[in-house]
């Protein structure tokens, strides 16, 4: 058990002794109101008004209440203890607390000589524990059982004043009592039982709907609670699915950087066995060449804003040699208008995005025999679009509009190809769009401004 729980407990201990204490200790220290009520009633009977006894009924309701509600919450509180240390079921524990209840006020009563209500008491107890039973565990336990008890002792403690239910034992103590034969004597037992039910029925329906407010609140919370660790387990998710994709995309890089340190190990490796000074110098161009590639690519990798103007047709050819047209059910068609205006992209990274989107084409099942990825190139509004066409299955129209959603996925994927793919694509002024058939198939149109009207605008 660690220091915190010990620290709480100590508490809710320390808390139960002093409420328990100054239940026993009220009734003496409030002997000079009881004695103030004898004199109300006595007054009443004197003076024949019954806004004295009125006033008695009050005082007496009040000062029961407030006895009745410290023994109650110091039950409450160590009955918290218990549950906490799951020494008891929550079931045996209403029972326990229940007993105990009952059992401190007949101990308290015998040795001290303190009057009290059996049944009214025992009922208010019962009714108070079923108000507040949802709310065993939550943190305002506490405010919530002192709140709604009180409401309800004291509404049941306008019972006990009521001549009307004498006959059913309410109201036995000498108190209560007085105040009935002073109502009876001053004909006003039906001023009593009239005044009785205008507190109970409001008090115990205000209990009512403050464990109720208390309880939705409570539901509220938790509510608030799940949705956030939902929301941060997904936002962590995202975020080593994102990881991962990097680590993807570092992995395609390396491959790409692959082929230049290749062509420069094999043109190192002749130039140390050609005398041919033609041979020497050419060797040395394309070594140059494959340099400058390989620093393009990295540079284009680590700066997303660095740009250049290349021709969209040399932009197809480089996506073409990575794309695995070894696969005998699949057919890639490509056409590309002539005349094309150049564009001004990353080209590493609007490479690795449309292969992204050629990628997401060619994994969607389809029903024909052979999967079909036609890619075309057109002008368009003074710009490029790029069109991926497939034949694959389609996407549900309730889908469409979350395509763009990291970790949406309708193919079993981690769902980061689209979202990666869109970024990339609209950091370098471009705009994506998606439109698809359901058993049909899917075209993703991507439109790049051209060089031109880039600088117009």
């Amino acid at each position: 058990m660690d220091a915190e729980n010990l620290m709480q407990e100590k508490k809710y201990m320390i808390s139960a002794l002093v409420l328990f204490i100054t239940s026993i200790l009220w009734p003496i220290i409030t002997e000079a109101v009881w004695f103030n009520i004898v004199v109300q009633i006595r007054e009443a009977i004197n003076t024949g008004d019954s806004g004295q006894l009125i006033l008695a009924s009050a005082t007496s309701s009040i000062l029961f209440t407030t006895q009745n509600t410290l023994l109650f919450l110091s039950v409450v509180v160590g009955g918290r203890l218990l549950l906490n240390q799951w020494i008891l079921k929550e079931n045996i524990l209403l029972i326990v607390q229940i007993t105990c209840f009952v059992m401190l006020n007949i101990i308290i009563s015998k040795m001290l000589s303190i009057p009290w209500e059996p049944i009214t008491t025992i009922v208010a107890m019962i009714s108070s524990c079923y108000l507040i039973r949802k709310g065993r565990r939550q943190s305002h336990y506490f405010f919530q059982s002192t709140v709604v008890s009180i409401q309800v002792f004291f509404a049941f403690q306008w019972l006990n004043i009521m001549p009307i239910f004498s006959v059913y034992r309410f109201g036995q103590s000498d108190i209560p009592i007085s105040i009935k034969i002073a109502g009876v004597y001053l004909n006003s037992s039906s001023v009593l039982n009239f005044i009785g039910f205008s507190f109970f029925i409001p008090l115990f329906f205000s209990a009512v709907i403050t464990s109720t407010l208390f309880q939705s609140h409570a539901q509220n919370i938790a509510i608030v609670k799940e949705n956030y660790l939902k929301e941060r387990a997904l936002e962590s998710m995202k975020t080593k699915a994102m990881g991962n994709r990097v680590y993807l995309e570092i992995n395609s890089l390396a491959h790409d950087l692959k082929t230049p340190l290749v062509t420069i190990r094999g043109l190192n490796s002749l130039l140390l066995i050609s005398g041919n000074q033609e041979k020497l110098q050419d060797y040395c161009n394309k070594i140059e060449n494959a340099v400058e590639k390989m620093s393009e690519m990295v540079t284009s990798f680590l700066y997303g804003s660095s740009r250049q103007k290349m021709k969209v047709e040399k932009l197809i050819t480089y996506i073409r040699a990575q794309i695995p047209v070894e696969d005998e059910k699949l057919k890639l068609e490509i056409d590309i208008e002539e005349g094309l205006s150049e564009i001004y992209v990353n080209k590493v990274r609007v490479v690795r995005a449309l292969i992204n989107l050629i990628e997401n084409a060619i994994i969607v099942p389809c029903n024909d025999t052979y999967k079909k990825i036609i890619i075309e190139v057109k002008g368009f509004m003074g710009g490029i679009r790029i069109s991926i066409i497939d034949n694959g299955m389609g996407i549900k129209p309730s889908d469409l509009p979350h395509v763009w959603e990291i970790g949406h996925s309708t193919n079993n994927t981690t769902g980061l190809g689209l979202p990666f793919a869109k970024q990339i694509i609209e950091e370098n002024d471009g705009k994506i769009e998606i439109a698809s058939i359901l058993e049909e198939g899917t075209r993703v149109n991507v439109f790049f401004p051209s060089v031109d009207r880039e600088i117009e605008e």
